[in-house]
């Protein structure tokens, strides 16, 4: 379960049923497609290995950052040669924000000041967007800004609210996600695809590895290679760090 083998065979699976698609050639006369996302919550090293196994399968896929992720930093040198790496297998990078309340115009020009600060730092165009958590209101909004996607813009999702219907797969487009490491929507072996023409993959990548884990083993696994992450950086940084602190 979660293993790189696993979604080799949920790829497969879709591929026999749907185009994989970027979310730039999605067009209102598009009515069978698979656009896939991955949101990147605590570590762009997963994602890089994740983006290597989807480059092997030949597709392209979308991988949004968040500028002010509490467990990774998106502008260290080491993050944003990870992002090029990502861009140059062939995928897009989004943002990822998580914005407080606010109206449209200014929700609009913060999402545009945190893209152009991406764009600054990484040299090249960041032409699309999705929020981490999104509120209610903010998926009702469809927020547009010219220019940009917005990866849960009318073409590519559908609103709802309410945990009845959850169960439901009659949506023009489908979405099915692994938050938290489970299939709240379903899970796509499962889905039937005689009832689905469009659909909305989105992945996060630090649930999945070449062995994969249950939730707890995953977690653990997790914690130690960002342990042995900031353990390596403090020696590296500072030749007084005490060694026994490796053991």
């Amino acid at each position: 379960m979660f293993s790189y083998n696993e979604y080799r065979n949920i790829i497969t699976l879709i591929q026999q049923h749907l185009l994989i698609v970027d979310f730039a050639d999605v067009t209102s006369k598009t009515d069978n497609f698979c656009v896939v996302r991955h949101d990147i919550e605590f570590s762009i090293d997963r994602a890089a290995k994740l983006a290597e196994v989807e480059n092997k399968l030949g597709i392209s896929t979308t991988y949004t950052v968040q500028l002010r992720n509490n467990t990774y930093n998106a502008l260290s040198e080491k993050n944003i040669e990870q992002i090029h790496y990502i861009k140059s297998l062939g995928h897009c990078i989004a943002l990822h924000q998580n914005p407080p309340y606010m109206s449209e115009k200014n929700l609009k020009e913060y999402v545009i000041k945190d893209i152009e600060t991406l764009e600054h730092y990484y040299g090249f165009e960041v032409d699309r967007y999705a929020f981490h958590r999104p509120k209610q209101e903010q998926l009702a909004m469809y927020l547009e800004i010219p220019g940009k996607i917005n990866c849960y813009g009318k073409k590519y999702f559908n609103y709802f609210k309410g945990a009845e219907h959850r169960t439901l797969s009659d949506f023009d487009v489908r979405y099915l996600a692994d938050s938290n490491h489970q299939w709240k929507y379903g899970h796509p072996i499962e889905i039937d695809f005689n009832t689905v023409s469009k659909l909305q993959l989105n992945i996060h990548p630090f649930s999945w590895t070449e062995q994969g884990y249950e939730n707890y083993g995953n977690f653990l696994s997790l914690v130690k290679e960002r342990k042995n992450e900031m353990l390596y950086d403090m020696e590296t940084e500072n030749n007084t760090f005490p060694k026994e602190l490796l053991l």
